[in-house]
């Protein structure tokens, strides 16, 4: 990749389903992912599910994988899991990809074929013309490339009913797709909790066979090197205490990453390196964003059971045993315990140890405290062995 030249802009992209120069970690799930695009060698990943908290990177990866595909070729279909998802596919997207066939590629379709990819009959019909299926379509257009591979992507999957009645059908019309052996791949993205109910729908049996990802926190070493070569390709240095400083402040969020970066990089843009006032400016405008965009907002969407779980957990350090949280809370372990896996499968919190859990979302745990409803740290409140950031902390707020 070129670099860009000083003062030409950013090279960070904090802005929504903007792809990042450098898309951090998970680097042997994107080979075996995008190696499929190539060898047509399926295995287990015709569906995959990719699940994390906000901010996760999941967008991102969906953007990865498109890239991949068109690169080698492959029809790509990409949307979001709003209302009328199945119609804008099939009247809108189909017909346009049959636009950019080749001469060649059209004259191995047929009329009927033709017609199911939503264009005109070949010959004259009376009354109105039949509303296309997505499985006919999809069946069509990969003929028209000696069935070529077809990339399908869908962002924002969401567990509202309406929303699930919508991605149900269109999950049908694929499942249907991939017995008639057509070359597949279908990547649905959001957090794991609204995935969870998509699997549930009825007559989905290839939707419980997906492949599962699950963005969490990028490594400390994998934090450093997005930023450090992010700075690179747009063409700058950066010291090394401004990039141990971000590194902190970033805590392994790949959305903050981005943010912080591009405040430290428009601090000062005309300078050649970044240097360590440009991150301390980066931390405190960065931390009050991220604070204001996301995790506020989590703490709202949140009901009062998962708020009370949360504020049991806050202000120990960030990690606790169980059985404290149940005593804090007054409930049994077993009630607590429910209130535990939607908040893990939400990706605010995760399993620390044997018998602990702690807060998977950074600040989380702070912006808590700053309400004045986080509990007093305890003493015998200890870091999780092996956790890799206890050398990162992050700096006060």
């Amino acid at each position: 990749m070129a670099e860009i030249s000083v003062g030409s802009g950013s090279p960070f992209t904090p802005g929504y389903g903007k792809q990042p120069l450098v898309f951090g970690g998970h680097h042997e799930v994107v080979a075996e992912l995008t190696s499929v695009f190539e060898t047509y060698d399926f295995g287990e990943n015709h569906s995959i599910l990719i699940s994390g908290l906000r901010g996760a990177g999941k967008t991102s990866m969906l953007g990865v994988l498109r890239d991949a595909a068109k690169s080698h070729g492959w029809f790509v279909v990409s949307d979001n899991a709003g209302a009328g998802l199945v119609d804008r596919v099939s009247r809108s997207t189909m017909p346009q990809l049959l636009e950019s066939l080749t001469g060649s590629e059209r004259t191995r379709l047929t009329g009927l074929q033709l017609a199911q990819l939503g264009l005109q009959w070949t010959t004259e019909r009376t009354g109105p013309e039949p509303k296309p299926l997505l499985r006919h379509q999809l069946a069509a257009l990969a003929a028209a490339r000696d069935n070529g591979g077809i990339l399908i992507t869908v962002d924002e999957v969401s567990s509202g009913k309406t929303r699930l009645r919508e991605l149900g059908r269109f999950a049908l019309e694929l499942q249907h797709a991939l017995e008639e052996g057509l070359n597949i791949m279908v990547a649905f993205a959001g957090v794991k909790i609204d995935l969870d109910e998509l699997v549930k729908q009825q007559h989905l049996t290839f939707l419980r066979r997906s492949r599962e990802v699950d963005f969490r926190l990028l490594a400390p070493s994998e934090t450093r090197d997005v930023f450090a070569q992010t700075v690179g390709l747009g063409g700058r240095a950066i010291d090394d205490d401004a990039l141990d400083l971000l590194v902190r402040v970033a805590q392994g969020y790949p959305y903050l990453i981005q943010l912080a970066g591009d405040y430290a990089w428009r601090h000062n843009v005309t300078a050649p390196q970044i240097s360590l006032a440009d991150a301390k400016d980066a931390h405190q405008r960065a931390i009050k964003a991220v604070t204001s965009r996301v995790i506020s907002r989590v703490w709202d969407d949140l009901s009062e059971q998962d708020q009370t779980f949360l504020r049991a957990l806050a202000g120990g350090g960030g990690r606790r045993k169980m059985a404290e949280i149940a005593d804090r809370m007054g409930r049994s372990s077993q009630y607590v315990n429910i209130y535990k896996q939607r908040l893990v499968d939400s990706g605010y919190v995760q399993p620390d140890g044997r018998g602990y859990v702690a807060f998977s979302l950074p600040y989380l745990d702070q912006y808590i405290s700053s309400l004045g409803q986080g509990d007093a740290t305890d003493d015998d409140v200890q870091p999780a062995s092996g956790d890799t950031w206890n050398d990162y902390p992050p700096p006060e707020l």
